[in-house]
């Protein structure tokens, strides 16, 4: 921009030097006004009028670098507000971690029945006309002495038509009351299952095994019946859920309210009973898994002290998700500043 201004200045310097040497004008307006104040001097007005030029153009270069130099510092201050912002990001993140694991421990130490509390990250991909199920181990705690397995990763993967038809049938029975596609669903699928041995079963019958259990432990909580046993398939539907550890599935897949499991194998960990409540935790779905001895079988209150447990550790969350909501709005405001 400063050597527009430059070249401007010496065309119009060429200009007007031409005039006053060819004009007749000039040279009335030099007799006239110019020629009592100059007394008849020698020097050109051109001469005059350089130097008022060169200050011209030598302000308006020391203009142009000091506005260059704003736009530098602005730039730079920029770049380091981003910084500050992403660092303040991280840190309110680290503290909302640290926060999460504190919250786990104390809920463990309040609870005489609870040995150990986990969360996953949980989502699902459809992909080839099949459903994929993701479980990602987020946080977790356990008392001292205990043998609870901490799953870091853990897929399921099952036809997409099976996981439409039941989540269908799921919907016609709380929003319509109507539980005959649900019943008919549980007796395809029983159909189904019982065709095969347990040695040709694989990863998708447990998954369809799984919604199978949820449709009969829902029309046996509204409506209060009373299954007993599966019949001659029973047990090689329960080994196949086991193998697969599809409890923390069913847990995700009820999703409208808490879900209990126990652990059957003939083992250490025999009737431990565990409690699952899909939540929402820092805008992503979140499984909490709670694991209880399997002494809270004993106790008389059993039903109302999971329904305590569940329903205290999800106000726990919520609490912690509206800590993260202030949290970050006031990096928008820092950001926004």
């Amino acid at each position: 921009m400063k050597y527009v201004y430059l070249i401007i200045s010496l065309v119009f310097i060429l200009i007007f030097d031409l005039w006053v040497e060819n004009s007749n004008q000039a040279q009335l307006f030099y007799e006239n006004w110019l020629e009592p104040f100059i007394d008849e001097r020698k020097i050109s007005i051109i001469w005059l009028l350089l130097p008022l030029v060169f200050f011209v153009i030598l302000f308006r270069f020391a203009l142009n670098k000091k506005e260059e130099e704003i736009i530098d510092l602005r730039a730079k201050l920029e770049s380091e507000m981003e910084i500050l912002v992403y660092a303040n990001t991280e840190l309110s993140s680290y503290r909302l971690q640290d926060n999460l694991s504190k919250l786990l421990d104390q809920f463990v130490k309040r609870h005489p029945y609870v040995i150990a509390v986990q969360l996953y990250h949980f989502s699902e991909q459809n992909l080839n006309r099949n459903t994929i199920f993701k479980l990602n181990f987020v946080d977790g705690t356990v008392v001292e002495d205990v043998n609870i397995n901490a799953i870091h990763q853990l897929y399921y993967k099952s036809r997409t038509r099976f996981v439409r038809e039941f989540r269908d049938a799921k919907k016609m029975l709380l929003e319509e009351d109507d539980p005959n596609a649900l019943l008919n669903f549980i007796i395809d699928t029983y159909s189904m299952l019982s065709e095969k041995s347990r040695s040709s079963m694989n990863e998708e019958d447990a998954c369809l095994c799984s919604l199978m259990v949820l449709g009969l432990e829902i029309l046996e909580r509204d409506y209060q019946l009373g299954i007993e046993s599966l019949g001659n398939g029973e047990e090689k539907f329960d080994s196949l859920l086991n193998d697969y550890r599809t409890g923390l599935l069913r847990g995700a897949l009820m999703n409208d309210s808490l879900y209990t499991f126990t652990h059957t194998r003939d083992n250490e960990k025999l009737n431990r009973q565990y409690l699952t409540r899909l939540v929402k935790v820092r805008n992503e779905e979140t499984l909490f898994l709670i694991a209880l001895d399997s002494s809270v079988l004993d106790d008389r209150e059993y039903d109302n002290i999971m329904v305590s447990i569940g329903k205290g550790f999800e106000s726990l969350l919520i609490d912690l998700e509206k800590v993260y909501n202030r949290t970050i709005e006031k990096v928008g405001d820092s950001n926004g500043n």
